[in-house]
């Protein structure tokens, strides 16, 4: 039984034909000019599946065209013509054959005139699935159903996990559940999203077994970024600014933006906003205009993005007793040692147990492979409380460093000052070197020299002995350090007794020392002696605040929202708390730190508490910006915290914005205005509001258009506490203007230090 919807709508479009026909039919051609129809597409299911109808209405004759395994009933007509359509099971001896999709067509005499039925069938998507590695499948087209024997986790997300074969890297889409280094069989279809290939869906994402997974060494994508083609998953590092819930780099003056996709909580960075951070995971597209997506896998934050000079400077040290050692052995290792064949530091280290924020770690190159002595390579505290390795082989390395999230400048001096010694089976020659805050520079005190006693060239500058020495380095930072570094790197694996060169790993010692002999107190120092004054103040051109909006793209795109700015045409716009498809922006907006603010005519002040009316709540969506107010209320946006300031400072916000207007080109003739909270006040005003913010937007009737204006204000004074907020000037629309209207539009804002 029809709806009365569809009853009312057979009638209208019943009486339209009948007028088209009169008035544009000749009568010697009775072929139908325009054939419309109340189904668009048909799902039918595998086994006996039931018939189903379409009414076609038509100005005159049709007929059809189906696929071979649709049966249309009739096959002609003219005029209101209920149809039956019936497909034929899609199965055979051996079962469910593959799904099946195709298009049913009633056509009159032209293009124009046809009514297209999508037509479905369910079946078994892998009946004819091909079997490839995960390599093989990148090259599949999309909607291509394979299997995969086996593929290992790489990284999990909120919404799957990315696999690897060792060749290639895979994004799939899955709500199985699986760990990191878990081995996998994957049944999927092809598909791809931002350019890449992506398995959507995993309909059967298997375990068959556990295991570990080693990340390969990052691609370092600041140094790369701005030539970045972002079309593999590459596992890369970066490291920016927090804005607006995005990482913000800035190379060579421009922004480049990379955002989280499908981010488990703990690895989120919305949180972070004015920090510094370096996130490590897997590329995954280039989004937009300098927008790359990461599947994050590690999150380090390096606290705010400017921090106070420290009272004191950097210092650290250690002091290695057997007395002491109980307190730090197990994080090295422990009494009894940790052998360990993978590359890294295998997540040990010794901290500074005396003073300070240091770590001690030894990373080694790896030795799968090779064939050590038994035990070995190892890391171990000894009863004497040194911390010691065993096997150490060219690449590998001892690695001091130290950090109080302090910014160091440009010609900060540092100094180390430690213990060594090697067994007469250890490795002879190494090299000692410092970070200079871009690069690694050999130890200015230990002069490089070259040997070839290993049978090849080697360049060393240290000869390790086999009883202490104190190895002491001073140098200066060539750019800005929060973390400074510095490492005593093994070169070669010849022996300190003579007996030549190493074919394998052995149980030959290295180790950081201390003298222990209750005198002298001989731990490793690490520290900063002099940095150069900063004032303490923030650089000009710290950006402490940014959002373009992107991360509104998924958003966007799933309720259509429009772009009117762009088309210059005033569009219906979601409205974020009524449109089932943006649940989750108002959530996202709170998460970063914005709020609100709601007026309107009816005696409604300024107000931050949300309405309780739907007629106040007027928050809209475009592509990738927002649309504010409507008629009789007005509405404007508080932007997070400026965080990042750890000392008062003189801002500039800049965002772009623009008037509305009615579709017959009648314009908003309105201003904005910024309202400063929480510390600081206007450059030119020296109140907490700004001057008003208008447009060069025509303002005649049938004259004024849709067009971007870029708007700057300066902020003196402004700290952590600083908050803005952009509004229209007017919280009663009729004040700006005779239609009651504060319509306008909002993107790209950027808070920036200035002098």
């Amino acid at each position: 039984m029809k709806s009365i919807y569809n009853i009312f709508k057979a009638v209208a479009i019943a009486a339209a034909f009948v007028a088209l026909a009169v008035s544009c039919q000749p009568a010697e051609d009775n072929v139908a000019k325009a054939v419309l129809g109340d189904v668009s597409s048909m799902n039918f299911d595998a086994r006996s599946p039931k018939p189903q109808t379409v009414t076609v209405y038509s100005d005159g004759e049709w007929h059809t065209t189906a696929p071979e395994w649709i049966t249309v009933t009739p096959s002609a007509g003219n005029g209101v013509t209920e149809v039956t359509v019936t497909a034929s099971e899609n199965a055979d001896a051996g079962g469910l054959l593959e799904p099946r999709k195709d298009t049913l067509i009633f056509s009159g005499n032209t293009l124009a005139s046809r009514l297209l039925v999508f037509v479905s069938q369910e079946g078994d998507t892998y009946r004819n699935a091909v079997k490839v590695s995960l390599e093989e499948m990148t090259g599949l087209a999309n909607g291509k159903a394979f299997i995969i024997d086996e593929a290992t986790v790489a990284a999990a997300t909120t919404a799957g996990y990315v696999v690897t074969d060792g060749k290639v890297n895979v994004y799939a889409k899955t709500s199985a559940k699986a760990a990191t280094g878990d081995k996998v069989s994957i049944k999927g279809v092809k598909a791809s999203e931002n350019g890449l290939p992506v398995i959507s869906p995993a309909d059967e994402f298997s375990v068959s077994a556990s295991g570990s997974f080693d990340y390969p060494d990052p691609v370092d994508l600041n140094a790369k970024i701005a030539s970045y083609s972002a079309d593999k998953y590459e596992y890369v590092s970066v490291s920016g600014l927090v804005a607006g819930g995005n990482l913000l780099v800035t190379v060579d003056e421009t922004d480049y933006s990379i955002k989280q996709i499908d981010c488990p909580s703990e690895l989120g960075i919305s949180t972070l906003n004015g920090n510094k951070v370096e996130l490590t995971g897997y590329i995954c597209g280039l989004l937009g205009a300098n927008m790359f997506g990461i599947l994050t896998t590690s999150v380090k934050d390096n606290g705010p993005a400017v921090m106070p000079r420290p009272e004191k400077l950097l210092y650290a040290k250690w002091r290695f007793t057997t007395s002491l050692y109980p307190a730090y052995a197990s994080f090295f290792g422990g009494t009894a040692g940790v052998v360990d064949l993978t590359a890294g530091s295998g997540g040990m280290y010794v901290p500074s147990n005396v003073e300070g924020n240091g770590k001690l770690e030894y990373w080694q190159v790896d030795k799968t492979g090779t064939t050590p002595s038994s035990g070995n390579p190892k890391r171990i505290v000894g009863g004497t409380g040194h911390p010691y390795v065993t096997g150490a082989w060219p690449g590998d390395y001892w690695l001091f460093s130290a950090t109080d999230n302090y910014e160091y400048p440009a010609g900060t001096s540092l100094h180390i000052k430690y213990l060594t010694r090697i067994s007469g089976t250890g490795q002879k020659y190494w090299m000692l070197e410092y970070f200079d805050g871009k690069d690694w520079q050999p130890a200015d005190e230990y002069p490089v020299n070259t040997t070839t006693e290993t049978g090849e060239t080697v360049q060393y500058n240290f000869i390790n002995p086999t009883s202490n020495v104190a190895v002491e380095c001073n140098w200066k930072l060539a750019a800005a350090c929060r973390e400074p570094m510095f490492r005593m790197r093994c070169v070669a694996n010849w022996q300190s007794n003579g007996s030549g060169a190493l074919a394998n790993p052995n149980g030959g010692t290295v180790r950081i020392a201390d003298n222990d002999d209750g005198l002298e107190d001989a731990g490793p120092v690490f520290e900063v002696t002099d940095a150069p004054e900063t004032g303490g103040g923030i650089p000009a051109g710290t950006v402490v605040f940014e959002d373009d909006f992107e991360w509104l793209a998924p958003y966007a795109t799933a309720a259509k929202a429009p772009d009117d700015v762009t088309n210059n045409s005033v569009g219906s716009s979601p409205n974020i708390f009524t449109t089932t498809a943006l649940a989750g922006i108002l959530e996202e907006l709170q998460t970063k730190g914005y709020g609100f603010i709601w007026g309107g005519k009816s005696g409604l002040e300024w107000s931050t508490e949300t309405p309780t009316d739907g007629n106040g709540r007027t928050l809209y969506l475009q592509s990738n910006y927002f649309k504010f107010g409507k008629s009789d209320y007005s509405s404007g946006i508080i932007l997070p915290a400026l965080s990042g300031l750890t000392s008062s400072a003189n801002v500039e916000l800049t965002f772009d914005w623009c008037w509305c207007m009615t579709g017959a080109s009648k314009p908003d003739t309105m201003t904005l205005t910024v309202q400063i909270d929480g510390g600081g006040e206007d450059a030119d005003t020296h109140t907490t509001a700004s001057a008003d913010i208008t447009s060069a937007q025509p303002t005649a009737d049938d004259l004024t258009k849709l067009e971007w204006q870029h708007a700057s204000v300066k902020v003196n004074g402004a700290g952590s506490a600083t908050r803005l907020t952009i509004r229209p000037t007017n919280y009663d629309p009729y004040v700006s203007n005779t239609r009651g209207q504060n319509r306008w539009y909002l993107d790209n804002v950027k808070v920036t230090v200035v002098k």
